[in-house]
């Protein structure tokens, strides 16, 4: 392959390769204030808290969640620490959640993150009345963001390797949440990064037949196989 050819296929990937990346916001922790103190995302993306010092911080939302060494939802310490710590919270449902920092929030050290839906229309999984997944066999390409709902029923989202666990909100993503089937009519989006067939089920004993598949495809164009010029 000649030097010209390689450099345009290098260029390409880097044109290409930023949908396939997760979307991580990060948020400062210093000096008694959150920088940005206000962060718009869309749904699906994550912020990333990290603690410069030299007080002692937390981010603390009432029901949502409470952060420092970890959140305490999976198994952390939100107590307030000096540690250059860093915690991670995942955003999959549209609205604004305020927080602040618990031992500073009479020196006005609070937040919020606006949560937005996709500007486009995502395609979308919903469990239905039936006991069924609608779109239950879905092809979309990594980096695209899926809506998922519950129609009517009790009923979970719920993935083969248990990656994605979701409900009243998804297991994993730093919050206090139920990931347990239920009548609740939950919504949320997830984002895909990576190519592969995602298998899913509802998890109600009742509904061993409510299944469905996820295909998710690279958009990346690989550039194996060229001759060398």
């Amino acid at each position: 392959m000649s030097y010209q050819k390689q450099l345009f296929h290098i260029a390409l990937l880097v044109l290409v390769m930023p949908s396939l990346m997760a979307e991580t916001h990060e948020v400062i922790v210093l000096d008694n204030s959150f920088s940005p103190r206000n962060i718009t995302i869309k749904a699906g993306d994550t912020v990333r808290w990290i603690n410069e010092g030299p007080g002692s911080h937390n981010i603390y939302s009432m029901g949502n969640f409470r952060c420092a060494n970890g959140c305490e939802a999976e198994g952390g310490d939100g107590s307030p620490a000096a540690n250059g710590w860093v915690a991670e919270v995942t955003f999959r449902v549209p609205g604004t959640i305020a927080y602040e920092c618990q031992p500073h929030v009479q020196f006005g050290m609070v937040g919020s993150v606006i949560v937005q839906p996709p500007s486009t229309d995502a395609p979308t999984i919903n469990a239905l009345t039936d006991n069924t997944f609608s779109n239950n066999d879905l092809t979309v390409n990594a980096g695209e963001r899926v809506f998922f709902s519950n129609q009517g029923g009790v009923h979970n989202f719920r993935t083969n390797d248990d990656s994605l666990i979701c409900a009243d909100g998804c297991e994993g993503d730093g919050q206090s949440v139920s990931t347990d089937p239920t009548g609740f009519p939950w919504e949320f989006y997830a984002l895909f990064n990576e190519p592969g067939d995602i298998p899913y089920y509802c998890a109600n004993p009742a509904h061993n037949n409510q299944t469905g598949i996820l295909r998710v495809i690279s958009d990346v164009l690989f550039m194996n196989g060229f001759e060398s010029q």
